[in-house]
C-alpha cells in the first residue's frame, strides 16, 4: 500500500439536491451525479471503466450493472458493491484508488445513491430470525444505530467527566459551517440551548446530536496521477487508505475501554503510510454519525488529546480559522447523509486550487466567515471512516 502513495487522485465530484423526498429513483440519482462528477472530471461517460458503491443493511444504493448500462459504459473492468456501509467511506475511494494504480482501470468511479428518508429499504421492520452481527444485538433491543453506539459514548462521557451538554458544542460547529453549503439541509443556526431543549432519543443522545436521514446521491472519480495532470481540474492526489474491512465492530480487538474504536489502531499506520504525524494535517473530515463517536473519532485521530475535544470545539480550534478546521461542510448532521461520501467531497473541494464552489462567495475567495467556508491555504486532509475502521489522507497534487 505504501507504493499507492501519490499514485492515484481523485479527479471529479458531483452530487444532487439533497432532500427529504426526490421523487425519483435511485438510479436517476445516481445518473445525475455520476454524469456531474465525469463531466467535473472532464472525461466522457464511456472513458469510465470501473465502479464502486457501497450500503450497509439492504441494499439501496443502485447495483454496478444498473449505473454502468444508464451511463451506456462500454467496458467496466472492476466493480465493486461492499456491504460494510460508513466504515467503508474511504475504503471505497481505496479500492478505486487500486484498481487504477494496478492497471485494471484508467477511470473508476465511486457513487452512492439512497432514498433513505421517502421510502423504507426492502426487508425493514420485525425480522423474526436475524442473523449475522444483528443475531446477538436486535433480541435484546438494540435494533438501531443509537442503540448500538450509546453504549461506547456513555463510556466515553464517564471516563472523562462529560455530560450531554459537552456533545452540543459539536452540534453547533457543524451547523455553523452548514450555514455557509448551499447544498446542505439544515442551515439554520443552532445554540447550545436549542440542543439541550432538543428530544432526548435514547441517552446519551438527543435529536440534535444524530445525522439525518435523506434522499440525494453522491459520486467521485479517480484517476492515474498520470492522467489527471492532463484532466479539466487540479487533481487532489491520494496520499494514503487504509482499512474498511472490519465492519460493524467498532473496537479493535485489544481495546482495554469501552470506548477505544478502531481508529486507535489505523490512525498511526494511515499517518506512517502518508509520511505524516495528525499535526502536519490543515483540515480533517470525520464521520459522524452522532455528535459523541465524532468525537470519539476527532480524539482517536489524534486531533486533540482524549478527553479534550468539547473544550478545543469552545476553545475555536475546530472552526474553520482555527487550528484543525473539522467537518467543514456540516457533515451528517448538518449537510446530509450519504455514508461518508460527502466527506470525501469536502475535503476534494477544500483542497482543489479553486475551493469550494457551493458556498456563498462570488468570485474569490475572500474569507469572510458570514458567506465563506473556504479553509485558508489546506495541503492535506484526513478522511475518516465510521469507527476509524477505514481512513484517508488526501493532498494537493505537486
Amino acid at each position: 500500500m505504501a507504493d499507492l502513495r501519490g499514485r492515484t487522485a481523485i479527479t471529479g465530484v458531483g452530487w444532487t439536491e439533497l432532500s427529504k423526498n426526490s421523487g425519483r429513483s435511485t438510479i436517476a440519482l445516481a445518473t445525475e451525479a455520476a454524469l456531474a462528477a465525469i463531466a467535473d472530471a472532464g472525461l466522457a461517460p464511456t472513458q469510465i471503466d470501473g465502479l464502486v458503491t457501497y450500503y450497509w443493511g439492504p441494499r439501496d444504493t443502485p447495483a454496478p450493472p444498473e449505473l454502468a448500462a444508464a451511463l451506456g459504459l462500454e467496458k467496466c473492468s472492476m466493480s465493486f458493491c461492499d456491504s460494510s456501509g460508513g466504515a467503508w467511506a474511504a475504503a471505497a475511494i481505496a479500492a478505486a484508488a487500486m484498481a487504477v494504480y494496478s492497471g485494471v482501470c484508467r477511470h473508476v468511479l465511486v457513487y452512492r445513491a439512497a432514498n433513505s428518508r421517502s421510502v423504507a429499504p426492502a426487508g425493514t421492520g420485525h425480522d423474526l430470525w436475524p442473523s449475522g452481527q444483528r443475531q446477538w444485538n436486535e433480541p435484546f433491543g438494540a435494533s438501531h444505530a443509537a442503540t448500538l453506539y450509546g453504549p461506547h459514548v456513555s463510556a466515553y462521557l464517564h471516563e472523562f467527566g462529560l455530560e450531554n451538554s459537552d456533545l452540543a458544542e459539536l452540534a453547533v460547529l457543524q451547523r455553523s459551517h452548514a450555514t455557509l453549503n448551499r447544498k446542505a439541509m439544515m442551515r439554520t443556526p443552532i445554540t447550545v440551548a436549542d440542543h439541550q431543549a432538543s428530544p432526548w432519543i435514547i441517552e446519551p443522545f438527543r435529536l440534535l446530536d444524530c445525522s439525518m436521514w435523506n434522499d440525494g446521491a453522491m459520486a467521485v472519480v479517480v484517476s492515474a496521477t498520470r492522467d489527471a495532470k492532463r484532466m479539466r481540474r487540479t487533481p487532489v492526489a491520494v496520499r494514503a487508505v487504509s482499512g474498511g474491512t472490519l465492519g460493524a465492530p467498532v473496537r479493535p480487538a485489544r481495546a482495554r475501554r469501552h470506548w477505544e474504536l478502531n481508529a486507535l489502531e489505523l490512525a498511526p499506520a494511515l499517518y506512517a503510510r502518508a509520511g505524516i504525524a495528525a499535526s502536519d494535517l490543515d483540515l480533517a473530515q470525520v464521520y459522524d454519525p452522532f455528535t459523541g463517536m465524532a468525537m470519539l473519532h476527532i480524539e482517536q485521530f489524534g486531533l486533540t488529546p482524549p478527553g479534550a475535544a468539547p473544550t478545543a470545539i469552545r476553545a475555536g480550534e475546530l472552526g474553520l480559522d482555527g487550528r484543525i478546521p473539522v467537518n467543514t461542510h456540516g457533515g451528517h448532521l448538518s449537510e446530509g447523509n450519504l455514508v461518508g461520501l460527502g466527506h470525501v467531497i469536502e475535503a476534494v473541494q477544500q483542497l482543489r486550487d479553486t475551493g469550494v464552489a457551493d458556498d456563498e462567495c462570488t468570485g474569490t475567495h475572500d474569507f469572510d466567515r458570514g458567506r465563506c467556508r473556504q479553509v485558508r491555504d489546506p495541503e492535506l486532509a484526513l478522511v475518516a471512516g465510521e469507527s476509524g475502521d477505514s481512513g484517508m489522507i488526501l493532498g494537493r497534487a505537486a
